[in-house]
């Protein structure tokens, strides 16, 4: 258990870290000056493209991985695919239980209301418990669940070093992608960091637990 355990300190830090960062990007405008940018691009349909393959993303990864390791046994794939189920389980916990105390308000995204999206609302947090909707929210899921899969793999399966780039740029068009309106653009970094700590937890120390006791 302690080599399971050990790292866990990472992810509390990544949570702070993503905090100042959030804060750079709203008080500096960034976030604001992104999201004008962005919506003269006509991206809608990577928008929806994004937002629909993020959920399905680490499902195909995880279910590949278990399927490799039937076709190849003994080459660590098993335990990677554990490795990469155990990070997109912890990233999406997390990450839903921060969107549901930081009630960070969405992106008046022209789709959702056209009356607002002149408004400048990068800098609305409404914090409690659930004042706020979590499919939008800081920090953002897809992003984190997406990067958590994609370190985990890296992390736990070394060698596999193609699947490593395509998992990464699929990761990247997942998080990036949701920022087109439904997300700010520090919901991506913030998440981003946020999954990168799981995923090196997830894939280290977990995959190094489970590696243990499949030898026994």
């Amino acid at each position: 258990m302690p080599t399971l355990l050990r790292g866990w300190r990472l992810i509390p830090a990544s949570i702070v870290a993503a905090a100042i960062l959030t804060a750079i990007f709203v008080l500096t405008g960034l976030d604001w000056a992104y999201f004008v940018w962005i919506q003269g691009g006509h991206l809608f349909g990577a928008l929806m493209a994004a937002d629909g393959f993020g959920y399905v993303f680490p499902v195909l990864l995880v279910a590949g991985l278990f399927l490799a390791a039937l076709w190849a046994p003994g080459r660590g794939y098993g335990v990677a695919g554990l490795a990469a189920l155990i990070a997109a389980g912890l990233a999406l916990a997390v990450s839903m239980a921060l969107k549901a105390v930081s009630g960070r308000v969405s992106p008046p995204h022209h789709t959702f209301g056209a009356d607002l999206a002149n408004a400048d609302n990068s800098g609305e947090f409404r914090f409690g418990f659930m004042n706020e909707a979590i499919l939008g929210g800081w920090p953002s899921s897809h992003a984190a669940v997406a990067i958590a899969v994609a370190v985990a793999l890296v992390a736990a399966l070394p060698g596999a070093r193609i699947l490593h780039m395509i998992s990464f740029v699929l990761a990247v068009f997942i998080g990036v992608g949701v920022t087109f309106g439904f997300h700010w653009l520090s919901e991506f970094f913030s998440g981003a960091l946020v999954g990168a700590s799981i995923g090196i937890w997830a894939g280290g120390a977990a995959a190094a637990r489970i590696a243990q006791l499949f030898r026994r």
